[in-house]
């Protein structure tokens, strides 16, 4: 009575013919040799490390049964190839039939045998490190050519016709309204994910994503063209889902969404204003259940900052915005520059979008002069995945810069106009809205601001603080032949 042991490695289809064969083989000398066949085993498993399944099943049963010490093996490779499978069935004393290489291995075989047998193992462990060593370097070359050399990430797929990876037409819409949305920084990671679960963004397995799954999409570089394979950085041939600025934007909204959130509180104004006595923050609290008061959060008798009703700080801030308000004719004399100043701008991008374009082409003509040198075998593959990589990612670097170019000269006038709206209107604004929107239009303008009683000193932001000062210079210096000065 014996065991019948057949092992194959290779693909699906390939691996049950191999195992048919194998099988008739090992069947057809049992019965030649009057051997009866116990059990048959048979691994679809790897053979790199130990631990194959039906392996296992096998010595556990040789171990078990004293009788049968008898096991028919196509050939070395098929039975081990690793050392602990080795000295395992050494220590069993068995009978080892190699029937392809009509040999059998005992106990009592001569040590020439036992051997040569060692060496067979040796090489078979030999074979499978080098077809690993092989497989890593065909995927590293695969990500050099800047294809992706594993299973495609969600919103894509691997065709396998063309063994490239390409957009998946559901799911690739859905990723990219994922980045858009989170991008607005309105939204949590749970959120996202449960707005467009409905719409169909979900596992491969059809659950919904996970908290960890929808952050490891959202930092993945490879949705706007490129990924990273055994730590480096690769410029990928496949198709951009997103592009360059909005996952720049993602990430900053994941740092900032990271980061520990304060607790949250119904006052208007608290943590905009610090103590100018003491430089401790200005905090709120409620008095006879429903009036607020602004004080020093110095402890008691430190510091002698008097109370303020939120009604009488919000008046005080509102004021603050004052301090950069401008009439309509100096608003129109602000805007006639800007645009006289974007002629030179104008110019001077002109001049820089000529030589990014000039750049970009010279660039591509490379590429298809190297392309041409590689199809008439003057440079090799390495050579060109090499080339053709750094040129395509340098093309992408400055096509990005001609979109900025691009856009730029349309947000000049128009971001410079939207200041100068709000400088103009922001009292105004102010007095109509919501404590919440209030809030909101201090933080815009203000970077900080400290309070002594009554009295606020603001610092404002950017280009807020330029108007300001200006306006402090106009009233200090009146121009004698315009009133530019803006009306209280």
């Amino acid at each position: 009575m014996c065991y019948l042991r057949t092992c194959f490695l290779e693909g699906a289809r390939e691996g049950r013919i191999l195992d048919s064969c194998q099988q008739e083989l090992l069947r057809a000398y049992a019965k030649k040799n009057g051997l009866t066949i116990a059990q048959e085993f048979t691994d679809v498993e790897t053979a790199k490390a130990a631990g194959r399944t039906k392996f296992g099943e096998m010595v556990q049963l040789l171990r078990s049964n004293k009788d049968t010490k008898i096991v028919l093996v196509e050939k070395t490779d098929r039975l081990y190839r690793n050392f602990r499978d080795y000295v395992t069935l050494e220590d069993l004393a068995l009978e080892i039939h190699l029937v392809k290489e009509n040999e059998i291995i005992s106990k009592d075989s001569r040590s020439h045998a036992k051997f040569i047998h060692g060496i067979k193992m040796l090489m078979a462990k030999n074979f499978i490190d080098n077809l690993s060593e092989e497989v890593t370097k065909g995927l590293l070359e695969k990500a050099k050519q800047g294809d992706w050399p594993h299973q495609a990430p969600l919103g894509y797929i691997n065709n396998t016709a063309t063994r490239l990876t390409e957009p998946d037409f559901h799911k690739g819409p859905l990723i990219r309204r994922l980045f858009e949305l989170y991008a607005t920084g309105k939204f949590s990671l749970f959120q996202v994910r449960d707005k467009l679960y409905s719409k169909g963004l979900r596992s491969r397995t059809g659950k919904r994503l996970s908290k960890s799954m929808v952050e490891s999409i959202l930092k993945n570089p490879f949705y706007y063209g490129e990924f990273v394979w055994k730590g480096c950085t690769y410029q990928g041939n496949h198709i951009p889902l997103i592009s360059r600025d909005l996952y720049d934007s993602v990430q900053r909204t994941l740092r900032i969404d990271g980061k520990p959130k304060t607790r949250k509180t119904c006052f208007s104004f608290t943590g905009l204003l610090k103590c100018s006595r003491c430089g401790c923050q200005i905090t709120a609290e409620i008095k006879k259940g429903k009036y607020v008061y602004y004080h020093c959060t110095s402890a008691r008798g430190k510091c002698d900052q008097p109370y303020v009703r939120e009604e009488v700080l919000d008046d005080l801030l509102a004021n603050l915005l004052l301090g950069f308000r401008i009439n309509s004719e100096i608003a129109e004399w602000i805007v006639t520059a800007l645009k006289e100043s974007r002629r030179d701008e104008k110019a001077f991008k002109e001049t820089e979008l000529k030589r990014l374009g000039t750049r970009h082409e010279n660039l591509q003509q490379r590429l298809d002069k190297a392309y041409e040198d590689r199809l008439d075998g003057v440079i090799d593959e390495r050579y060109w995945a090499d080339v053709s990589n750094r040129m395509r990612s340098e093309q992408n670097q400055i096509q990005a810069q001609i979109d900025k170019l691009k856009t730029a000269e349309r947000n000049y006038v128009d971001e410079g106009s939207r200041i100068i709206e709000l400088a103009q209107r922001a009292y105004s604004l102010y007095k109509m809205q919501e404590p919440q929107e209030k809030r909101k239009l201090l933080d815009c303008v203000l970077s900080n601001c400290t309070a002594d009683g009554l009295t606020l000193c603001p610092t404002y932001k950017k280009p807020f603080d330029l108007l300001a000062k200006g306006l402090q210079t106009q009233n200090k210096y009146p121009r004698q032949d315009s009133n530019l000065l803006p009306s209280a």
